[in-house]
């Protein structure tokens, strides 16, 4: 969880544990949002932004860390992402921060773009990995070459590799562990948490791993709260508005994206 450094008082002896902890998690970072093409729809990055601004009074955040999920798609270009991404950099709010990953993929690295120069054109907070979403291929010399220059370049820049977590053995949270303890200032953090007792176990292994709450259910958020020796470490993801797509395309709900995010929120501040 990212929180801003506020001086609450000058006596803060006085002040219950509780109370630091619930006033703190008011300044909360959500570190897992997305922009662009899923699916049949586009989420407009500066209509998603506003709308979080929006709520900011009621769930907390103050900052948010997105992707574009037009990365996914079969003919996925950087360019076009790019454009993406210069497109929400006009959003200006004195109320909430928003910073872009960088998604990069396989293509990229079989188109010859190297992990360097596609992060030298924004000031990206981190570099995204969704080994579900596309074939990262170790066997492959190109996919290798990217994977080192990734958390390279995280761990040069002291930056975020966020990774989609799932219990396929393609996106397990110990697919790239070999990574973690060679790149030690690259900030990991597996996504959505799942499966908890491979996520928890590469919590408590590496100082450098986190990880998020993006569509965690209360069963597992406990569970892996539990387990944790370190709770800090579990950051606020929501997933948004993705997690709003699965809700109402393939669930059937019929909520709005407001209350959908602020659902998502509540995750980690059960107090709204």
């Amino acid at each position: 969880m990212s929180v801003r450094r506020i001086v609450i008082s000058s006596k803060q002896q006085d002040i219950s544990p509780r109370f630091v902890l619930l006033f703190l998690l008011k300044f909360m970072t959500d570190h897992h949002v997305h922009i662009g093409q899923f699916n049949e729809i586009y989420y407009d990055a500066l209509e998603l932004f506003e709308l979080i601004e929006k709520l900011s009074a009621k769930t907390g955040v103050t900052e948010i860390r997105y992707s574009s999920t037009s990365s996914c798609r079969d003919d996925a270009e950087l360019r076009l992402v790019e454009e993406e991404i210069e497109y929400a950099l006009n959003f200006e709010s004195d109320v909430l921060t928003a910073r872009p990953y960088l998604w990069f993929i396989p293509r990229y690295a079989e188109q010859g773009i190297s992990v360097e120069s596609a992060a030298g054109a924004f000031d990206y907070c981190g570099v995204k990995l969704h080994p579900a979403g596309q074939n990262w291929d170790e066997e492959n010399p190109k996919h290798e070459r990217a994977l080192h220059e990734i958390f390279s370049w995280a761990d040069k820049n002291e930056k975020s590799v966020l990774i989609h977590c799932g219990p396929q053995k393609c996106d397990l949270p110990t697919r790239f562990e070999r990574f973690f303890s060679e790149y030690k200032r690259a900030r990991v953090i597996l996504a959505h948490s799942n499966p908890v007792r491979e996520t928890v176990e590469m919590l408590n292994k590496y100082k450098n791993v986190f990880s998020d709450t993006a569509c965690i259910s209360k069963e597992d958020l406990k569970l892996l709260r539990e387990k944790a020796t370190d709770n800090s470490k579990i950051l606020f993801g929501s997933d948004f508005p993705v997690s709003h797509y699965f809700a109402t395309h393939i669930f059937g709900k019929t909520h709005s994206l407001e209350e959908e995010y602020i659902s998502n929120a509540k995750t980690q501040l059960p107090s709204l």
